[in-house]
């Protein structure tokens, strides 16, 4: 009876699998073609015109790749850093006001973007952090999601291997880099592709902090591509987004089998 209902799911997985490759196999395809054929509806490559992607390349669109990139990269590693040692702090040391400080971090969730944006804008421009990489990364580091997973996870780390640490003459911040952090990957490994993940899709921040063509980031240049004219060539807006989706492909590809094992082993309990 078990090996019949696995062989159901088996089924019903591989369908909604099928379904959900589906878009992304007719983006490719619409990437392939010319602007007439681009809406044709046929599952088979009936055309293999790479021109689109010259175009989308002679375009400059690669450097609001390069600018994706960057941010994304920049602002998961200085994040990774900063929500790791806020979250060992949380769970490790003892100061007044601990518990108050993470249940007002906490409540920083609730609050959703378009409610401080405008604030946020105004302290970044007053700063004079506005049209630079610097305006584009700083805002976004901060996240209370990543030091509350931090939290969780080092309330459940073996106390035994800091204690030997300190019997050894490690300082609290040499334990934490030399031996805390490193163990940390089950959970570092999902933040960090989460991290990049919602950084890479940013769109409404980075159209509002900048306003230079060669800060946009992969979302805007998108945007722009569209544009408001009465024609969009959608051929090269395909092209355009398989290359913008790569990265993250190839991100998923190269870590799932880290994503999966760091979602069972760094569960909240």
């Amino acid at each position: 009876m078990q090996s019949y209902n696995n062989r159901w799911i088996t089924i019903f997985a591989l369908v909604l699998g099928i379904i959900m490759v589906i878009p992304i196999y007719m983006m490719v395809l619409g990437s392939l073609r010319s602007a007439e054929h681009v809406f044709d509806i046929t599952l088979l490559p009936t055309q293999f015109q790479l021109s689109n992607y010259q175009e989308v390349v002679a375009s400059g669109f690669l450097r609001s790749v390069g600018n994706s990139l960057f941010i994304s990269a920049a602002v998961t590693v200085i994040a990774m850093l900063f929500h790791a040692m806020s979250g060992y702090a949380l769970a490790r040391l003892n100061f007044p006001g601990r518990k108050y400080i993470f249940a007002w971090m906490l409540s920083t969730l609730m609050i959703p973007l378009a409610v401080i944006m405008i604030p946020l804008f105004m302290i970044t421009k007053n700063l004079g952090m506005a049209n630079s990489y610097v305006g584009l990364i700083v805002p976004s580091i901060f996240n209370a999601y990543g030091v509350f997973l931090f939290r969780q996870f080092y309330l459940n780390f073996p106390k035994e291997l800091e204690e030997a640490a300190y019997m050894e003459g490690s300082s609290i911040a040499g334990t934490f880099f030399r031996i805390v952090l490193p163990l940390s990957k089950s959970v570092i490994i999902p933040l960090t592709v989460g991290f990049f993940l919602a950084n890479w899709n940013a769109y409404l921040w980075p159209l509002i902090i900048n306003q230079k063509e060669q800060l946009w980031v992969v979302q805007v240049a998108l945007a722009n591509a569209i544009g408001g004219g009465y024609t969009i060539p959608w051929n090269f807006v395909l092209a355009a987004s398989v290359i913008a989706a790569l990265p993250t492909m190839l991100l998923f590809f190269l870590l799932q089998r880290q994503i999966v094992d760091g979602i069972k082993m760094s569960g909240i309990k």
